[in-house]
C-alpha cells in the first residue's frame, strides 16, 4: 500500500524539463547543485547537445534552433509553457525548498529587467569567465573515440 501511495504522489508531482548547455562549466555546476537541492518538482535535465539522442519530444521547442537553445537555459512545463533565461531560473527556484522566497522578487517592478540583463551578460560571457568542458563529455561521461 505504501508503494502505491508513493507512486501516486510521484504522478501528482510537477514535472519540468530543463534544457541547458552541456559544454558550459557554469551550467554543469549549476545543474549539479540543483540536483542536490530538494525540489517539489521532478526536474529532468537535458543538455541541448544531447537533445537529439533522447526520446524526449518537446513540441513547444520544435521551431527553436539549437543555437537559440544554447543562448539561454529553457525550462518547459508539462502544459507546454516555456521559461527561458532568468525566467527559467526563477521557475525552478519556485520549486526548491529554501529558495522559493526569491521567486516573487522577479515580479517586483525593475528587478525583472535587472535579472534578465544580468542573465544575458553572464550567459554571453560564460565560456570566457567559467570555461568550457570537452564537448564529448556530458554529465561526467565522455564518449570514446571511434575506431577505424
Amino acid at each position: 500500500m505504501g508503494s502505491r501511495r508513493k507512486q501516486a504522489e510521484e504522478e501528482r508531482r510537477e514535472k519540468l524539463i530543463v534544457l541547458y548547455d552541456g559544454t558550459c562549466n557554469l551550467c554543469l555546476a549549476s545543474v549539479r547543485r540543483l540536483k542536490e537541492l530538494q525540489s517539489t518538482a521532478i526536474l529532468r535535465f537535458i543538455p541541448v547537445q544531447s537533445l537529439e539522442d533522447t526520446y524526449e519530444t518537446i513540441p513547444e521547442l520544435s521551431a527553436v534552433t539549437e543555437d537559440q537553445l544554447l543562448t539561454k537555459m529553457h525550462v518547459v512545463e508539462m502544459d507546454g509553457t516555456v521559461h527561458a533565461g532568468a525566467a527559467g531560473v526563477v521557475r525552478i527556484l519556485r520549486t526548491v525548498r529554501g529558495w522559493r522566497w526569491l521567486a516573487p522578487l522577479y515580479r517586483v517592478p525593475g528587478l525583472r529587467g535587472v535579472a534578465d540583463l544580468l542573465y544575458r551578460i553572464i550567459a554571453g560571457r560564460r565560456y570566457e569567465w567559467f570555461g568550457r568542458s570537452d564537448e564529448s563529455c556530458h554529465e561526467g561521461v565522455c564518449a570514446l573515440p571511434k575506431r577505424d
